[in-house]
């Protein structure tokens, strides 16, 4: 497995321990890696991780440093029963997102480090069932050049 699969992997883990057994706001219900076919929004809040683009650069000599950006769409749906606003539950998803992963930014020992770059609140149209944050995260590591699989 390449190192840049393990930290993905790593992402979706730690995202699948925010529960409120865990000391977090929130019980994340499904955290999954993002699929041509769609993802399934059926229990939320959903977490999908999203690889975006990816910076190399050779050094090091014998490694590659990277910079890869992450994007972790959070997807939320508020009963209407619930009296909160829709903006103080997802700021608060996107805090229990935020402490989860920064709490290794070595991503379990693949990474150099973790950064969060951004976040965005989305909201469909007014009535619809889905709000939602899209984190930006960017993530430095190394590889062996000519082997993603080593790490630096």
């Amino acid at each position: 497995m390449t190192v840049r699969e393990n930290i993905l992997e790593n992402l979706k883990t730690v995202l699948s321990g925010v529960t409120t057994a865990n000391g977090y706001q929130n019980d994340i219900q499904s955290v999954q890696r993002w699929r041509q076919q769609g993802n399934s929004l059926v229990s939320v809040p959903c977490a999908v991780v999203n690889a975006g683009p990816e910076e190399k650069d050779p050094v090091p000599n014998p490694f590659m440093t990277c910079k890869l950006t992450v994007y972790l769409d959070i997807w939320a749906r508020q009963d209407d029963a619930d009296p909160q606003s829709t903006d103080t539950l997802l700021n608060s998803l996107l805090g229990d997102v935020e402490k989860a992963v920064m709490q290794d930014v070595t991503r379990g020992g693949f990474a150099k480090d973790t950064n969060i770059k951004s976040n965005t609140l989305f909201e469909t149209l007014e009535g619809q069932p889905y709000s939602g944050i899209v984190m930006e995260i960017e993530i430095v590591y190394q590889h062996k050049q000519g082997d993603p699989e080593v790490a630096g």
